[in-house]
């Protein structure tokens, strides 16, 4: 899932100065839709040309069509320089501005990382995993994500920091990670899930399961300590290939909860990955849990961590939860993610 906005020429729409009403739909129960002044009148759409199997492009050109009959300003882009410079722009006001993250997880991270808070995001999926879009139920549907944009109904959840770069859904060191890396090392364009099939063979035959050191700022302020050979953190309570790992992670609770599987070598992972998928691995004494406001996790031996399903370099990395940093617009079609 590499994230990848490069530069490219940025194919800008500003012929709809004229700003029509945008189209009326049916509210959502107990969310009120945005007033005309408040509503969206200008979209950036940030793609990235390598997220994913490429497949769902074709939405693209639906969106701005759309986009383009609802009278709202756009622009695509590739360059995230020139979606800094557009902000960066102070006369031109950014209050009804929307960027549609159309990517993985790992795009919307990075847009998320360079415009402030106030600015809501639509992702668009076309990533391998697309965990937060499927969390909160957006699809790469042209139609859903310009009634998303309509709409303008916004809300907030936090994000992590990771050696200073923002991530959203996970933090994970350890076996895993060195997939990610392997993958990273290998990854020549488009991928899918099947992709990742030589860097876990790769991996099982030669990751070493180093022991892994996490000191936190525990939800209490207290300091702890906790040591295990698999790492993770979560914002959002979702991994590759539907795991359930950590249920009980909440996105606007102010805290990481960090899970650690304390046993290494390859039959401890296929332990741990049979209890996940039948949900028991919580009650097994190797597994320990944490709601932190932050950590620093290192290792004696060169240990990589990935963030969002990107390989982000090797341990040591500090962590902490950024409450409330980052907003999105409902899904039109929103409801509420079920528990786990």
């Amino acid at each position: 899932m590499t994230t990848t906005l490069k530069a490219s020429a940025s194919d800008c729409n500003s012929s709809s100065k004229q700003r029509g009403t945008p189209h009326s739909l049916p509210s959502v129960p107990s969310t009120p839709l945005s007033t005309r002044d408040q509503a969206i009148n200008e979209v950036w759409v940030c793609a990235s040309p390598k997220a994913g199997s490429g497949a769902g492009r074709s939405e693209l050109d639906r969106l701005l069509a759309r986009l383009s009959a609802a009278s709202i300003e756009h622009c695509v882009t590739h360059d995230i320089a020139s979606l800094k410079a557009r902000l960066a722009d102070s006369s031109r006001p950014a209050d009804r501005l929307a960027i549609v993250a159309a990517g993985g997880d790992g795009t919307i991270a990075l847009i998320a990382q360079n415009i402030s808070n106030e600015i809501p995001i639509v992702p668009m999926p076309m990533g391998t995993e697309n965990l937060l879009a499927r969390y909160w139920g957006y699809t790469c549907s042209a139609d859903a994500v310009a009634d998303t944009i309509i709409r303008g109904e916004r809300f907030v959840m936090d994000a992590g920091l990771a050696n200073g770069k923002l991530f959203l859904v996970m933090v994970t060191a350890g076996m895993d990670a060195e997939v990610v890396r392997g993958m990273h090392l290998t990854r020549r364009g488009h991928i899918s899930r099947w992709s990742y099939t030589r860097p876990i063979l790769r991996s099982i035959s030669r990751y070493l399961y180093p022991t892994i050191t996490s000191v936190e700022t525990l939800a209490t302020d207290e300091e702890a300590t906790a040591s295990a050979c698999w790492m993770m953190a979560f914002n959002l309570p979702r991994y590759a290939g539907g795991l359930g790992i950590e249920p009980g992670a909440v996105s606007d609770d102010g805290l990481l909860d960090r899970i650690a599987l304390k046993k290494g070598f390859l039959w401890s992972g296929l332990n741990y990955l049979a209890r996940i998928k039948f949900g028991w691995h919580l009650r097994h004494p190797d597994v320990s849990r944490q709601r932190i406001r932050r950590a620093r996790w290192t290792a004696t031996t060169r240990v990589p961590y990935q963030i969002d399903g990107d390989y982000a370099g090797r341990l040591p990395v500090d962590i902490e939860v950024l409450p409330g940093r980052v907003t999105l617009l409902r899904p039109a079609t929103f409801s509420l993610p079920a528990s786990g």
